[in-house]
């Protein structure tokens, strides 16, 4: 009786394994069947060797049979253990299998009693056979030419060392015959090697993992084992698909035990069997070996990705994380806190906290913790003031004792911040469980990077000691202190980077050039008082002005200057930032003034004062409800209101006259040593100017330049006051004077000659008040003033600092006789300045005070200057 089957798989060349139609409630029924009265030569095992050709006779039936539907009439069966089923074989075509291998020479004839029951038909069957085995062994087909054609060099086991094995063939493609399936991810391979030989091994596909099933052909006193959900049917799914098919073969790695089990991908022409089961939802990705994966991960994340949202098998019970309208956005990174920590400041000004998604900062013990160090900088200078895009992977919520963290993955532009810190061994990857899917969306990646690192050495991986990072605190108290002010100071601006904010005027700055850290305190202001506990109360503007700080500052780079240090070992200098000086900052917003006696010893003094009053004038933080009016007044009235007359000021300094802007108001030279390092640095500049070629610029506001002066054509250091598209307004800061530039007459000015201070003062004459140019005896107050200071160098009493500007009595050697007979009498005397006694610092002045205003009425007397006409004070008053 005829019967239908597909050969699922070829035992040796005469016997196969033929599989019936698939049931509903399992894999198709299978049952051997041995060709009747023919036999092929036996195949070898681990024990013993093959028969001559009973390789090639096995493969001959292979490609013939395996997966093609056949019609097969079964004879006899010969109670063995297992019993064995003998019978014929016959081709769509209804060619006869058993006659088709005695032709090829696969096949002897075997002959045997007749179990058909008709013996003529037997002996029919038997001549056919015989006829065609002597053609065939007249041509010498198949197994019979010469015997050593037969022999195949192949090892049932695998006794060699399989790493030195997988070095040898790694990436290579290989011929191989799928010859058992274990279940839909495990396989047993016959490998053709290059060098012709074979080699039998089990092989894991690298990527994936499919579920268990029970194992066949084992021994009685051994457990089978039990099937897994879906593992029988994505067995089958394999079998029929590879089983004893050709395919190629990449080794990519050994499995996880470290035996002689084997990791990689089989090719077959009709795609991926990895990819094909994780679409179906007949396996899952694996962590352990998805990076082995000759392809990369990303084409197997994708597959399992379609198989779980269209809910297939194992993935049926699935549910998607669902997301939420802040698991993706844009920020800028505002700290950084460790390796693998920082604080993230979104558009809407919400500061949050979060950490790199499935990474772990390197290990806390002291051989490694320059690797620590070393994360945290590779961030901050990535990351710090930088936009970035956030997307958050999972929440990790509080438990023990650590608290609730957003973990994400950022990039900058295209960078993924975490793959470029695990690929230079700076952090490790979390191994996480294969049913958490709490990981980054990049995870294959970072496993990928932490592959190249381990393979490169890098970082934690290398096997060299790391040196231990040890950071001089130079604050630790006034002693140690002085010992670092001298060099540093003498270093003039160095790099540093800000590592804390303490409050608008307080920072505390790590200088790597010197490996030191030190508290700096911004010299010539003061910045409100922040409260150090959530009970103390803050000064107003206090919080906005450490908010301020931390946003410009925090850990950013910054070049630093020292000038002094105070009692407590803190030192007192400038931070500057892209070039400008961030206390310029603070005073400009109001979020900080002017500590007077500070300023006045600083070369930036004049620049600190113009910043306050720019602050003012805009009525800006602290000075939201500044009126310069009231000021004045309470300022006098708080001087009058003293019972103490304070002693007068005798600050006596040589001058000259650099700049005039008015009868009362102009620009002052102190004749120190100063001024002559200016007139050396004016010859230096101008033979490092003559010859250069012209420079494009883009100057700013606040920028110290060299500009060419329209009268003389020489070089002088300027600083921008105003950039517009005719020129910009530069004043020249070692004389007073300013002027629109063209900018084909500025070229950039080299640190060297900006070390030395501004030597231009602003200075006005004290307790009096000229008109300005443009006023009423403007001009003929100028003039007079010019007239006599012009040219000579004159000795100057300071009798206060208002604002960056001092206030003075002038005197000219030459015929000053007393405190009383002053050039700033002489002006009085002529009726070109008005007196103003209620100026703060009158009441240390009173005879000085009395002098001008005896000289101012004798000017009104004589109806001299701008009292020509009568007393103009009158209607004042």
């Amino acid at each position: 009786m005829q019967h239908k089957a597909t050969v699922k798989n070829v035992l040796s060349g005469d016997t196969v394994i033929l599989r019936g139609k698939p049931r509903a409630n399992g894999p198709p029924a299978e049952r051997l069947l041995a060709l009747s009265n023919v036999q092929a030569p036996r195949l070898g095992t681990k024990d013993r060797e093959d028969e001559p050709f009973a390789f090639q006779a096995r493969e001959y039936l292979r490609k013939l049979l395996v997966g093609k539907e056949i019609t097969f009439i079964p004879e006899y069966t010969v109670s063995t253990n297992p019993p064995r089923e003998y019978g014929s074989i016959l081709l769509s075509t209804g060619e006869s299998v058993a006659e088709l291998g005695i032709q090829q020479g696969w096949l002897k004839v075997r002959e045997n009693k007749s179990h058909s029951g008709s013996e003529e038909a037997y002996e029919q069957t038997l001549d056919r056979l015989q006829e065609l085995e002597e053609e065939a062994q007249k041509t010498k087909a198949g197994q019979w030419q010469a015997r050593e054609k037969g022999l195949r060099k192949v090892s049932h086991g695998f006794e060699q060392d399989a790493r030195t094995f997988l070095n040898a063939y790694k990436g290579l493609s290989l011929d191989a015959i799928i010859e058992q399936v274990r279940d839909a991810s495990t396989y047993r391979i016959l490998l053709h090697l290059p060098d012709g030989s074979q080699q039998m091994m089990t092989l894991f596909l690298s990527g994936i993992k499919s579920p268990a099933c029970k194992r066949d052909n084992v021994a009685a006193d051994q457990p089978q084992g039990t099937s897994e959900p879906f593992g029988e049917e994505a067995k089958f799914f394999v079998e029929s698909r590879l089983l004893q098919r050709g395919v190629k073969v990449i080794l990519e790695g050994v499995s996880q035990s470290g035996g002689q089990n084997f990791i990689g991908s089989v090719r077959h022409p009709a795609g991926n069997i990895a990819e094909l089961l994780l679409s179906n939802g007949m396996a899952k990705c694996v962590d352990w070996s998805i990076t082995m994966a000759t392809e990369g991960p990303a084409r197997l994340r994708q597959a399992e990705k379609t198989a779980k949202e269209n809910k297939l098998r194992i993935w049926r019970h699935f549910t998607a994380k669902e997301k939420t309208n802040d698991s993706e956005f844009d920020a800028t990174v505002a700290k950084i806190i460790n390796g693998d920590t920082f604080v993230v400041k979104t558009k809407l000004g919400v500061e949050r906290k979060v950490q790199l998604a499935s990474l772990k900062q390197a290990p806390r013990d002291v051989k490694e913790v320059g690797y620590q160090f070393e994360a945290r900088e590779f961030l901050r200078k990535k990351l710090i003031g930088k936009q970035v895009r956030v997307v958050v992977d999972y929440h990790k919520p509080a438990q023990d004792g650590f608290e609730a963290k957003d973990c994400v993955t950022v990039t900058v532009g295209s960078s993924n911040i975490s793959e470029q810190l695990v690929e230079r061994g700076l952090a490790s990857v979390i191994r996480h469980r294969k049913d958490d899917d709490n990981r980054s969306h990049c995870y294959d990646q970072l496993l990928l990077a932490e592959e190249k690192a381990q393979e490169g050495q890098k970082g934690i991986h290398s096997t060299k000691e790391q040196p231990i990072v040890r950071i001089v605190d130079a604050s630790e108290n006034a002693a140690k202190a002085r010992q670092f002010l001298t060099f540093l100071k003498k270093s003039g601006k160095m790099g540093g980077v800000v590592d804390h904010v303490a409050n608008g005027s307080r920072l505390f700055v790590w200088i790597p050039k010197e490996n030191c850290r030190l508290s700096l305190v911004l010299s010539g202001i003061r910045a409100p008082r922040v409260g150090r506990t959530p009970t103390e109360k803050s000064e107003p503007f206090g919080q906005e002005s450490l908010n301020f700080m931390s946003e410009r500052c925090l850990q950013r780079d910054v070049e630093i200057e020292v000038e002094n240090i105070d009692k407590t070992g803190a030192f007192v200098g400038n931070v500057f930032i892209g070039g400008d000086n961030i206390a310029m900052s603070l005073l400009k917003e109001g979020l900080a003034s002017v500590h007077e006696f500070s300023a006045n010893e600083s070369r930036y003094a004049t620049h600190f004062f113009n910043a306050e009053r720019i602050g003012k004038a805009d009525k800006k933080g602290v000075w939201k409800d500044y009126d310069p009016a009231a000021a004045e007044e309470a300022a006098a009235a708080q001087a009058q209101a003293s019972d103490v007359v304070p002693e007068p000021r005798r600050e006596y300094i040589d001058i000259v006259i650099s700049e005039i802007i008015s009868g009362s108001h102009f620009y002052i030279q102190v004749m120190n040593a100063e001024v002559r390092q200016l007139e050396d640095l004016m010859t230096e500049l101008t033979k490092y100017q003559s010859g250069r070629p012209n420079e494009v610029l883009k100057p700013r506001v606040g920028d110290v330049l060299c500009a060419k002066f329209s009268e003389d054509d020489s070089w002088y250091r300027g600083k921008v006051r105003k950039v517009t598209a005719a020129g910009v307004d530069i004043v020249y800061i070692d004389y007073g004077n300013s002027e629109v530039v063209p900018y084909a007459r500025l070229r950039s000015l080299p640190d060297r000659f900006k070390s030395l201070k501004p030597q231009a003062q602003e200075a006005v004459l004290s307790f009096v008040k000229s008109p300005e140019r443009e006023a009423d005896y403007g001009v003929e107050s100028y003039e007079r003033f010019r007239e006599i200071t012009g040219g000579k160098q004159l000795v100057a009493n300071v009798d206060a600092r208002e604002g960056g500007v001092l206030c003075l009595t002038l005197y000219d050697p030459s015929h000053s006789s007393s405190a009383e007979a002053s050039l700033n009498l002489e002006m009085a005397r002529d009726g070109l300045v008005l007196v103003t006694p209620k100026v703060r610092y009158a009441r240390a002045y009173q005879t000085i005070l009395k002098s001008l205003e005896n000289a101012s009425e004798e000017a009104k007397r004589e109806r001299l200057g701008m009292f020509e006409y009568g007393d103009i004070t009158a209607t004042e008053d």
